[in-house]
C-alpha cells in the first residue's frame, strides 16, 4: 500500500512536465499513435522541467507570496519536512494508532495543494503550447525531427504560404498496373516516426501506372473524381490512408499572397473557374 501510495504522489508531482509536453505536441499534426523515438530520453525531460517548475515555485510560494500582505497572505508556505512525510513508508498509521501529522496536513490544505498543481500544469501546458507553435513557425528549428511536416503545416494553415500538391502511389494495383492519386493538400496527419497516416485531397484526381520490365509508364489521361460536387456546391475530398498509400510527393505550388478579402474573394474565383475548366474537359473526352 505504502508503495503504490508512493508512486501516485511521484507521478503526481510529475504532472507539470507531462502538461508541458503534451502542449508542445498540440499545435503539431503528429499523432502519439506510436512511442517517441527515445521514451527515456523524454521522460528524464519530464523529470528535470518539472523540478524546475517545482523549484521556481518553491521560491515565488516561500519568498512572496505565503509572507506578504495582500489577498494571498493566507497562503501557507511549503513545508518540506510535511512534505516528505507523503513518500515514507512509516508515515502510514495502522488501523487502531493515531493519526500522523501528514493527514491533518492533507486535510488542511487540500484546496491549496490542487490549486497549485492546477496552476503549474497550466503555465507549463502554456509553455509548451507556446514552444510548439515556435517551432512551428520555424524558430527553434534545431528541435525539430521531421522538418518536411512543418513545411507542409505551413501550407495547411497560413494565408501566405504555398499551396501543395500532392501525388500518392497507392498500393492498388491490378497486374502490372498501379492506381496513383493528384491533388491540393487539403489535410494531413503523421505518426511520431514522421510516417504519414493519412492525406486529404480536395480537386482530386486518379490515373494508372504501368510497371514493365523496361520502366514504368503513366496514362495520358487522368480522371477527375470530384467532377459532380461542383454542381451540389460543395467541395468533395478523398481520404487515403496510411493502408493504401505506398508512396507520396509534394509538390509546393506558386506562392500565393493574401493581403486583404477582396484578394481571397479573386482567389476563390480563380480557384473555382480552374476547377470547372477541367472538369469540362475531361467530360468531352
Amino acid at each position: 500500500m505504502s508503495i503504490a501510495w508512493a508512486t501516485v504522489v511521484i507521478v503526481v508531482l510529475l504532472l507539470p512536465g507531462f502538461a508541458f509536453f503534451w502542449g508542445l505536441y498540440s499545435p503539431n499534426q503528429v499523432t502519439r499513435e506510436v512511442s517517441p523515438a527515445s521514451p527515456l530520453a523524454q521522460l528524464a525531460g519530464v523529470v528535470v522541467i518539472s523540478f524546475l517548475v517545482h523549484a521556481c515555485a518553491y521560491f515565488v510560494i516561500n519568498t512572496r507570496l505565503c509572507v506578504g500582505p495582500g489577498l494571498l497572505a493566507a497562503m501557507p508556505c511549503v513545508d518540506f519536512d510535511e512534505f516528505s512525510a507523503l513518500l515514507r513508508i512509516e508515515a502510514f498509521t495502522l488501523p487502531g494508532t493515531p493519526p500522523r501529522l501528514f493527514r491533518s496536513m492533507l486535510d488542511s490544505y487540500a484546496g491549496w495543494i490542487l490549486a497549485y498543481f492546477a496552476a503549474t500544469g497550466a503555465v507549463t501546458g502554456l509553455l509548451g503550447f507556446a514552444a510548439g507553435k515556435l517551432i512551428e513557425n520555424g524558430y527553434l528549428s534545431g528541435f525539430t525531427r521531421h522538418r518536411y511536416l512543418f513545411v507542409l503545416e505551413r501550407g495547411r494553415k497560413k494565408k501566405r504560404a504555398e499551396l501543395v500538391r500532392a501525388h500518392v502511389l497507392s498500393r492498388t494495383q491490378n497486374l502490372n498496373n498501379v492506381i496513383f492519386y493528384d491533388g491540393i493538400l487539403q489535410d494531413f496527419f503523421a505518426k511520431a516516426d514522421g510516417t504519414i497516416s493519412y492525406v486529404v485531397l480536395h480537386d482530386a484526381r486518379t490515373s494508372t501506372i504501368e510497371i514493365t520490365s523496361s520502366g514504368t509508364l503513366h496514362s495520358d489521361t487522368s480522371i477527375p473524381l470530384d467532377i459532380r460536387g461542383e454542381s451540389f456546391g460543395t467541395q468533395p475530398l478523398l481520404v487515403i490512408t496510411s493502408e493504401n498509400i505506398a508512396n507520396v510527393y509534394f509538390e509546393p505550388l506558386n506562392e500565393v499572397r493574401i493581403e486583404s478579402g477582396d484578394d481571397t474573394d479573386a482567389l476563390d474565383r480563380a480557384i473555382d473557374e480552374l476547377e470547372q475548366t477541367s472538369a469540362r474537359t475531361a467530360g468531352n473526352r
